[in-house]
């Protein structure tokens, strides 16, 4: 594109200074890369309330994600993730065969749940590099709910292992369980679950 036609600088100095500053390339956004992760990189966990006084946590064994990211703006960050219900996991005896049936995760007939995403901006008062919001909808049996995580860069480094530079991210949120249908239990474990997930991924060669 041609510079916009500006006037001699020895008549109008402000205006020629600004057409120049017009005139100059802008650099381009780095294209989103696309990267993988699942269990062998990450842990997605949940932790939800007893009696009011008491916590428990669990996990998830098999799950997996696509991720488009720019390493050096992760705020501009789009993630899907699909994550099998039975392979739920807690310590308490039992418990883990309760979450799979039908009155919670009924993991028989909903074998998957769903989040896809976007980073929607900069938490207020902190480095964009650092911390961000991401934006999306979860699909839990069968309902679907917006949804929203708190997301972290926790540190970026070398891994002499892998011969490349490794970033790693957090993020949580949490969800309403009676939403997507789990109405068993209120007055012993709460309607609030609080999500947690981290994940370390291969961000390009050292």
């Amino acid at each position: 594109m041609n510079p916009p036609d500006c006037p001699q600088p020895r008549r109008h100095l402000a205006l020629a200074g600004m057409c120049l500053v017009l005139a100059q390339p802008r650099p381009a956004r780095a294209q989103l890369r696309q990267y993988r992760f699942d269990q062998n990189f990450g842990r997605l966990g949940f932790t939800a309330r007893h009696f009011g006084l008491l916590s428990s946590s669990g996990s998830f064994g098999r799950f997996d994600a696509q991720v488009a990211l720019d390493p050096d703006d992760p705020s501009r960050a789009e993630v899907v993730v699909a994550v099998e219900t039975a392979s739920i996991d807690l310590a308490w005896p039992g418990a883990a065969d309760l979450l799979r049936s039908p009155a919670y995760f009924d993991a028989a007939t909903y074998p998957l749940a769903r989040f896809s995403g976007r980073a929607s901006g900069v938490v207020r008062g902190s480095d964009p590099a650092e911390r961000f919001r991401v934006e999306g909808a979860l699909t839990l049996r069968g309902v679907t709910r917006p949804m929203r995580m708190e997301a972290r860069l926790l540190r970026r480094g070398r891994d002499a292992a892998a011969g490349a530079e490794t970033a790693e991210f957090s993020a949580s949120g949490t969800l309403n369980r009676v939403e997507f249908g789990m109405v068993e239990d209120r007055t012993t474990i709460s309607d609030e679950i609080r999500l947690e997930v981290q994940v370390r991924l291969l961000v390009g060669p050292t």
